[in-house]
This record gives structure tokens, sequence and C-alpha cells, in this order.
């Protein structure tokens, strides 16, 4: 037997026998060890923790009560089983022995009398309703719990992902959203990783280890009030916590689970489907022994829940559900198709008179996640036994049908067999009692409409298509259905075709057409489509959907978007560079289109030019401009703003700039070296030297003219011309830039001058 799951005082009073279907809970002369100070009158509010060991198929429950007034929390033992309508939420007020442990010890007949479920208690930190559909996004904060001597594996963004963010889609949030058709999903932030001050070694505390996480979360900036669901990542149960794989509330918001296991990604969804008040997916055997759903052991891939938590839940439609009386040849769909799509009802379920159970009867295909499920599952119906009753209690799983296998119960004279399967379905054969020919069971139609909300401005014409499909049993005839449209005063609303003839588990369509009067306001309505049947009153449904009529959109001008881009260029003074300017016009969509005009602002001295000045766009258009700056050849190294303004002579609005930079650098790149001097003379003593144009990066200014070494002349043109005594002369040419850069020499040329 394993002790360790719970703290000091329950290891002494409560355990479950391994392999045992249910908790066994011992009696009042095992409190003995335990010494009882005092009676005490106890008040307040109920919670029950399940906790979890897969390994050795072990769990226990914890029942703590929490009294509002003082703050005081106690933990609650019974001199019996625990009566069934204690659940979280339930408000005690009862007398009880005080043990020396600070727990009290109750009896478990008294406690059941006067336990009384709380359905609306705003003050109740587990207040539970027992009527309500489990549906709407769980916002789940989950925080990270390191003890002093041993910490959580997993990073903060793994444990994300399992629970809300999976990229492969096998998230905790797409589980439980898949499973539940889009009644429930999971949403939240993981935070941490906190470190409690406890070790390995302390005793487990769930409550304690959640206030101190609870704690730590609050003092680093976590509003916990926006999270009814909270989730505990502790150390792994291999290190000594609590020898345990997860514990959760059963039931109640807000609500706590704590998980020890935290790589499992199905001990997740465990504990999460406990805060939602299931129990276990058991067999007779195992506590934890049908793998077909989330509530049984670790260790699966994630898969969908059990047609009896799936009723349990609310989240299969009661027109999908099908309770059998009659002897006859029924169809049940598969599991996970979606309600409205089935082709037959989903759950078959028949009365067990002997202990007020029901048997219910399931089919399950490996479809979406339930991929995960074990592939003994597959193709075959599952039998389950389930009381049907509120509360955390577990389902069982009999047996799983083979085609030709049959489930006998011959207390009751029940005798389900399956005739045959296919993708989608089972046909089953049942008998009841005597037996006889097959009976016609009439269900309500499935009637869907979609898309469930459409908008439009008033006197528009919206179509809605509409899917029945005929839930009756196959035993029973073809039905009639006929369809009408239910609209707001003034509008108009057609159905076509008006009516549809099904046979049973036969789906038709038909449109819906709806039109909003003209001088309908703005604003949300509802339009209706009512199926009938003159032949039989059990064919009624309905189902509704939402036009919005929108208000008329006046034309809004907003100032428009301007980019300028490279947002900063450089080159030395006299350089000219270009940048592109983007403009787009955010006017909203009911405004025509505007000519915008381009303007610019550069330095004094220097050139700009725009292309083009002007754009006309409509609302969301954008178009560009090339701007092409050209600096002043004398301007000094240094950044100067350059500008371009947007405007409109129709609409101040428009009125726009965006501005960037041009960078003029100094200029130290030297022109090319002249090329193709040459000399001539004439009348004797006359010289003309000639040359090549040199280059540079900003522009040559002119040309030194050396004669036997000595610069005798600076030109601006290609060629030079002197008058000379004789004698023998040697020329070269140098070019230079207005930044005073020079070129090297160019090749020389020598001329003679003769004496006469």
């Amino acid at each position: 037997m394993k002790t360790r799951l719970i703290g000091r005082s329950l290891r002494r009073h409560v355990a479950l026998s391994l392999g045992a279907a249910a908790l066994l809970v011992s009696p009042f002369a095992s409190h003995a060890a335990a010494a009882v100070r005092a009676q005490t009158q106890l008040n307040g509010i109920v919670t029950v923790v399940h906790i979890d060991d897969f390994a050795h198929h072990s769990s226990s429950l914890q029942y703590l009560l929490d009294d509002p007034r003082t703050g005081r929390r106690t933990e609650l033992h019974f001199d019996g089983a625990p009566p069934e309508t204690l659940h979280s939420g339930t408000v005690l007020n009862i007398a009880a022995a005080s043990l020396d442990d600070g727990s009290a010890l109750v009896s478990a007949a008294t406690a059941g009398a006067q336990t009384t479920l709380t359905l609306q208690t705003a003050t109740a930190s587990t207040s539970f309703d027992a009527s309500a559909v489990v549906s709407g996004v769980q916002n789940t904060i989950a925080i990270i719990a390191n003890f002093t001597d041993a910490t959580v594996a997993p990073a903060p963004s793994q444990i994300q992902d399992i629970l809300f963010s999976d990229p492969s889609g096998y998230s905790i949030d797409a589980l439980f959203r898949e499973s539940s058709f889009g009644n429930v999903g999971f949403s939240g932030q993981v935070v941490g990783p906190f470190v409690i001050n406890f070790t390995t070694a302390s005793a487990c505390n769930l409550a304690s280890w959640a206030d101190a996480a609870d704690a730590a979360a609050s003092a680093a900036g976590v509003n916990l009030a926006s999270y009814p669901r909270r989730l505990y990542i502790m150390p792994s149960a291999e290190m000594g916590v609590c020898g345990a794989d997860g514990a959760g509330q059963v039931g109640g918001s807000p609500s706590r689970a704590w998980v020890f296991n935290n790589t499992a990604n199905d001990v997740y969804a465990h504990e999460l489907g406990h805060n939602l008040n299931m129990a276990h997916a058991a067999t007779l055997a195992n506590q934890y022994g049908d793998a077909s759903d989330d509530m049984s052991a670790d260790g699966y891939a994630l898969r969908h829940f059990n047609a009896p938590h799936m009723e349990q839940m609310g989240w299969m439609p009661p027109g999908n559900i099908v309770t059998v009386t009659q002897s006859g040849t029924y169809t049940v769909a598969a599991l996970e198709l979606s309600p409205t799509q089935a082709p037959a009802p989903q759950i078959i379920k028949i009365a067990k008179p002997d202990t007020g159970e029901y048997y219910y009867f399931s089919y399950r295909e490996p479809l979406g996640l339930d991929s995960g499920l074990r592939s003994a599952y597959w193709n075959r119906v599952n039998v389950h036994k389930y009381t049907g009753a509120y509360g955390a209690t577990n389902t069982y799983l009999l047996q799983l049908l083979d085609d030709a296998g049959v489930f006998s119960d011959a207390t009751n004279g029940i005798t389900v067999t399956q005739v045959s399967h296919a993708s989608d379905r089972a046909t089953l054969q049942i008998q009841i009692g005597a037996g006889g020919p097959p009976t016609c069971q009439v269900a309500a139609p499935t009637l869907a409409l979609s898309p469930s909300s459409q908008s439009s401005s008033a006197g528009g014409t919206l179509s809605y298509t509409l899917s029945l499909t005929n839930k009756d049993s196959s035993a029973c005839a073809s039905s009639t259905f006929s369809i009408a449209g239910v609209v707001p005063s003034g509008w108009s609303g057609t159905v076509s075709p008006a009516t549809l003839s099904l046979a049973p588990g036969a789906s038709g369509s038909a449109t819906f057409a709806v039109t909003s009067a003209a001088a309908a306001a703005a604003a949300t309505y509802t339009a209706t489509l009512n199926t009938s049947d003159a032949a039989n009153a059990n064919h009624a449904a309905s189902s509704s959907v939402a036009y919005v009529v929108q208000a008329p959109v006046q034309c809004a001008r907003y100032v428009p978007t301007v980019t300028f881009s490279p947002s900063s260029r450089s080159g030395p003074a006299g350089t000219s560079l270009s940048y592109a300017v983007s403009v787009t016009n955010k006017d909203n969509s009911s405004c025509a289109a505007n000519t915008f005009s381009l303007g610019k602002v550069v330095p004094t001295g220097w050139t700009a030019t725009l292309s083009p000045t002007t754009m006309n766009l409509s609302p969301g258009g954008t178009s560009s401009a090339t701007f092409l700056v050209t600096s002043a050849a004398n301007a000094t190294p240094a950044t100067y703003p350059i500008q371009v303004n947007i405007s409109d002579a129709a609409s101040a609005a428009h009125n726009a700039s965006a501005s960037g930079s041009d960078v003029v650098q100094a200029d130290t790149q030297a022109p090319s070296v002249p090329t193709g001097l040459t000399a001539s003379v004439s009348k004797r003593t006359n010289v003309t030297l000639t040359w090549q144009a040199a280059t540079d990066n900003v522009g040559v200014a002119g040309y030194e003219v050396w004669r036997n070494g000595v610069r005798v002349a600076t030109t601006a043109t290609k060629s030079y011309a002197e008058t000379l005594a004789s004698g023998t002369y040697s020329y070269y040419v140098v070019a230079y830039d207005t930044a005073g850069n020079r070129s090297g020499p160019s090749s020389s040329v020598s001329v003679t001058i003769k004496s006469r």
C-alpha cells in the first residue's frame, strides 16, 4: 500500500488498496493514534482534492474545510465512507472531533445529512453550479514552483507549449477545444520559476505549497484574480515529492491543480479534468484502467474523453444522446465527429434498473486527437457504466465489442451485439427483456445554421446555410420537416426549400435569406429558424443567427504616412544623392481619392528635384517619388537636414512631412593622372601643350603645368601655350580638385627651341 501520497494526518487515516475500484476509508478505531482533544463546531466551504499515483494505481481523496470568516483551514477525516453529496463548494456546519494534529474527525452519516450544495455563493472560493454545462475559456495561470533543493526540469516555454501553444496542435487547450466541440478551451500564461521555502523532505502539504506559490507570483506582479484556474508545476515525484504524479481539486472555481510528473502531457489534462469535476476513467479492476480517456493513467498520447464524461460535461448535445427502452437495430456514430455532422446519435444509453446506473455505448475512431487513442479501442463499440449523477464519480469501462461481439446483462435482460461497423458508425442489435420487433425511437432533429453571425448595411440581404439531421432510430419511417423563419418586424426572410423529407440518420440543407429593413438602426438582430412536423411534435427544433446592421460609414480623413528611404546618405560636397519617398493615403474606405502635392526643403545653395510632384491616391493606396538632392560644391563637411512636405489643397488633414539627412563628407580622393600629354613647336619659339582630361569623384578644378621641375602655370583647360628662348625643355601636368587633392604627374614630354 502506498502511503506517501498525502500529508502527515491523512497518511494515518485514508488509503486505497492497490487495484481497487473505489476509495477505502478506515473506520473510527483507526484514528486512535491521533488523540481527540475536544468536540468543536465546524463552519465553512469544502474543497475536495484527488491525489493521483498512476504508477501504483493508487488514489486518495483529501477533504479541506475553509472558514471564510476566520481564514482557518481544517482537514477532515470520516469514520466511514465520505458522503456522496460532499463536493467542492459544499457548505458545512457540523460538530466534529478535534484531533491533536489540527485535523478533525467527522461522522460520515451526520455529515451526509447536513451538507448543502452551494450553487451561487459570491463569497465562496469553490462555488459550483451542478446544472451548468461546462463551457467557456478557462483562464489559467501556471506557476512554476521550485523547492530549495529541487527544480522543475521543463523550461517555461516548454510548459507554455504543453498547455497553450504547441505548434504541432497537441496542447491541452487544443485537446479540450476539440473534445468539447468548442465548448471549453484553456488560455493563460506560465510564470516563474519561483522558489518556495520547502524541500523534498517537507511533509506533503499541497495547500501550503500552493499558498506559497501564489504569494511569490503576486509579489512578482501577477494578478491572480484574473485566473480562476491555478496550476502549480512542481518538482518531479522521482525526487520524493509527495510520491504522486499530480493532484487536482474536484470541481469548483477558482480551482487548484498540482503537477509533479511535469513532462507527461496527459497528467496536465487529468488534473485539469478533476478541476472540471471529472473523476477517474476506471475499470472494475483498476482505478485508472480505461485508457480511452485522459482521466485514466499517465504516459499515453492525448485522447478524447469517454461517452459518460461527454454527457457529464454537457459537451454532447442532448439530441445526439438516445436512451433506448425497446429492442431493435440502432446506429451509433463515431464519438469524435462534430455533433452537427454525425449521421446518427453518438451515445446510446440503456438503464440498469438493479443499480440505478446506465450503460453507455459509443463508437471510437482515430479521428483528430483521438489518433493518439490506443488501437485496441478503434473500430469498436466501447461499453461503459456510470451513475449519471452529479458529482465526481468514476466511469467504468466494461467491454470492447468487435463485429459479432456481445455484451450481456442477464440480471436486467439486456443483450447488445455489434452487428457491423464503418469508418464513422457502428450498427448495434439491442435486445431488452423478452424481445420483439424493433421499435421506432423518435428524437429531436439536429438543426445548425452557419455562419453564426454576418454583417451588412441596412437593407442588405444575407444568406445562411441550414443543416438538418433526422435523429430518429432506424426503425422509424422517413419524416417531412417544415422549416419557417422568424425575423424582426419590417424585415423579410425566406427559406428554400421550405420542407425537407429525411430518412432516419439522413441530413439535408436549405438556404435562409434574410433582408433587413432599409431603415433598420445599427445594432445586432436575431433571426431564427424553426422546424416542425405535423405528424410528430417531437420533431420541433430551432436555431438562431445574428444579423449585424452596420452604421453608415462617413468619410474620415487622416494624416498620410510618409516614409523616407534611406533615412540618410553621404558623399563629398557637390555630390547628387537619391532618396525614395513613399506616401500612403490613410483615409477610410468611404472617402474619395485625393491629390497630394509634394514639396521639398534643402539647405541654401543646394539643388533638388522631386519626381513626380503630385500623387492621386485612393484610400489605402501607396505611391513613391524620387528625391534627388545635390549639395553645394563648397559645402563644408557636416550633416544637413532635408525634407519632403505633403499637402492637399482640399484638406488640411493631409499635411505631413518626412525628413532625412544628407551627410557631406570631406573630399580626400585625388583626381586621376592626366594622360596623352603632347607638345608641339610653332613659329620656332611657340610651345603648345595638350592632354586628356583627368577624372575625380567630385570634379577636376584645374591643372598645373610644370617645366623643368618648376610649376609655371595653372589652367582650367586641357592645353597650355608659351613662347620660349632657345634651349631644351621638359614638361609634365598635374590635375587638382576643389579640395586641393592633387594627382600624380603625367608622363613627361620634351621640346627643343633652336637659336636663330
